[in-house]
């Protein structure tokens, strides 16, 4: 539920909110186009039964939370090509654009396609012509809409395949792929397949598709970001296909975006009569808005400290945030924040559970890093000790796939370059398994990197000698709340599940896409090939430009050999 605001509070500021309401009114409010396509009755391949109930059931419920739906039920290529210039025409002057497919999909040399029910291809150079290139639905969402939104319940068997097989000759085996390949996003799209790529999901026994059933489910659910959303359909998707389909998601939002926020606020004057009609009700968002304005050019903290409380999901709580650590007191009169504050929730066992607030031992071997017992203390990395410590594979057992997670306060970071040391570096390398740029990568080879701006990277190499990290590889957060100087919760999962960041309690990144397990590291004798905290051996090659280390504090590491198995994180 959204907060009940504080009397006092909701009173300096009611004013401000009510006018800025009454002034702006619709014309503020957000506004949501959609348009869903469902394709059951196919004319040249075999028909659908469920994707014409799949759109049908979401346009109703997306109409119920605000949408504007252009529907598209059962359309030929040139009913789909005109729904989507309407579409697109429509996305220009949204703040959310969201386009729903179900029905036949395939992707051919690496391009995707979606097949309207008078699809007929043979020949690859007709490809264009009879199907709908996926490339011309994201070129339609890049009109103008701040936030969008692609959902494709259409990775089953390629229906032309035998045709296509045919024609193509030798070159079938590479050009013809299962399901729908990855699609590249532009800045602030989000996009939800209904499996992995590379793979083929289910229509379903019942009146929708596993994947539709599961979007439906909990798309109204209230206070889940899409992030979170997505979490919940894919463990939905799971049970019902006893984890044979696993759906995947790829993000580059620049924010959080809910379908569904929690609660309204009703503003009812005190000097209302008895019996008088209620005010309308009045959309958070409204409020939180007007409430910034008014305090966003003040100096006082403590109002910036009540609007995160009262709004601690809004659209401005980063700025809140910022605003706050900005008129922070020195140092020296802040209370001390100790890991000890943060919740212990952990139940299961763990493959590694280095606790080094309670105990001054560790698992792993460790170089150059001071232990000490009790609140504020823990593992501490300085870089001028070249502190670490290693978790060799065979002794340690770390897990390949599963969920990392420290509890972590890091002050500095720093990096070699040409042998040369930078201190004061804007991000930190925490934990790594070989060196980046060096003399060895191998698959499997990963680094996480925290940025003092709040960026995030975890990168697991998909291949040999993948010079400079190549990007499908790099999972990343960008302006989270993580800061130096602070205790933070941070935990990444990996595997087949795909690859995830948690951040305090919060996941800021996913994509069910990554499957790299992590590796054995290289043979170079001389890089660390074994999963490190803190700093890089590697960093004192000359040829490497991008390893160091941290300095600061952990108070805990544990490890867990199942995936999403967040415990220290949440």
């Amino acid at each position: 539920m959204v907060p009940e605001f504080r009397l006092n509070w909701v009173a300096s500021v009611i004013a401000i909110a009510v006018a800025w309401f009454v002034t702006t009114g619709p014309a503020m409010a957000e506004r949501k186009v959609a348009l869903v396509v469902g394709n059951s009755a196919y004319l040249n391949v075999p028909r659908l039964p469920n994707p014409r109930n799949d759109a049908s059931d979401l346009i109703a419920r997306l109409k119920s939370i605000g949408f504007e739906v252009t529907p598209g039920l059962d359309l030929d290529r040139n009913a789909l090509l005109q729904s989507l210039a309407t579409f697109g025409r429509a996305a220009e002057g949204a703040d959310v654009a969201l386009f729903f497919y179900a029905g036949h999909g395939l992707q051919v040399n690496g391009q995707n396609y979606l097949v309207p029910v008078d699809g007929k291809v043979e020949y690859e150079a007709e490809l264009d012509i009879a199907l709908v290139p996926v490339s011309l639905v994201m070129q339609q969402l890049a009109r103008g809409s701040r936030v969008n939104l692609v959902f494709l319940d259409a990775c089953r068997d390629n229906p032309f395949a035998k045709d296509l097989s045919r024609t193509l000759g030798t070159r079938s085996a590479t050009a013809l792929g299962r399901g729908l390949s990855r699609i590249q996003t532009a800045s602030g799209t989000f996009i939800a397949f209904a499996t992995q790529p590379d793979n083929v999901a289910q229509d379903g026994d019942g009146r929708n598709s596993p994947f539709t059933k599961a979007l439906l489910a909990n798309i109204e659910k209230p206070g889940l970001s899409i992030s979170d959303l997505m979490i919940e359909v894919r463990n939905d998707v799971m049970r019902q296909t006893n984890g044979k389909q696993v759906p995947w998601d790829s993000s580059s939002l620049t924010g959080r975006f809910f379908f569904r926020i929690e609660g309204t606020v009703t503003v009812t004057p005190e000097t209302a009569q008895p019996g008088a009609p209620a005010a309308a009700p009045v959309d958070p968002k409204a409020l939180e808005l007007a409430v910034w304005q008014a305090i966003k050019d003040s100096n006082d903290r403590t109002a910036f400290e009540r609007f995160l409380s009262d709004f601690p999901n809004g659209v401005f709580s980063s700025a809140a945030r910022a605003r706050i650590a900005s008129l922070r007191p020195p140092a020296a009169e802040a209370p001390a924040r100790s890991p000890s504050d943060r919740p212990d929730v952990c139940t299961g066992p763990a493959a590694i559970d280095d606790d080094f607030v309670a105990s001054v031992k560790t698992v792993g071997v460790g170089y150059g890093v001071q232990l000490t017992r009790g609140p504020n203390a823990g593992a501490s990395f300085s870089r001028r000790r070249e502190s670490r410590i290693v978790y060799p594979y065979g002794a340690s057992r770390l897990p390949r796939s599963g969920t990392l997670e420290w509890v972590i306060n890091v002050s500095s970071g720093y990096f070699y370059s040409a042998g040369r040391l930078t201190e004061g570096a804007g991000c930190a390398l925490i934990f790594t398994t070989d060196i980046q740029n060096g003399d060895v990568t191998w698959p499997g080879s990963a680094w996480l990197y925290v940025c003092g701006n709040g960026d995030m990277r975890f990168h697991i190499a998909g291949a040999k000698y993948e010079a400079g990290g190549r990007p499908e590889f790099r999972l990343e957060a960008k302006g989270t709340d993580f800061r130096y100087g602070q205790w933070h919760r941070v935990g990444v999962s990996y595997g087949n599940m795909g690859r995830q960041i948690m951040l305090d309690g919060r996941l800021v990144a996913s994509d069910a896409g990554m499957t790299q397990e992590l590796g054995a590291g290289g043979t170079h004798q001389a890089a660390i090939d074994h999963p490190t905290i803190g700093e890089s051996v590697s960093g004192f090659w000359p040829n490497n430009k991008h390893e160091g280390g941290f300095e600061g504090t952990l108070a805990r590491f544990r490890a867990s050999d199942l995936q999403g198995n967040w415990c220290l994180s949440r």
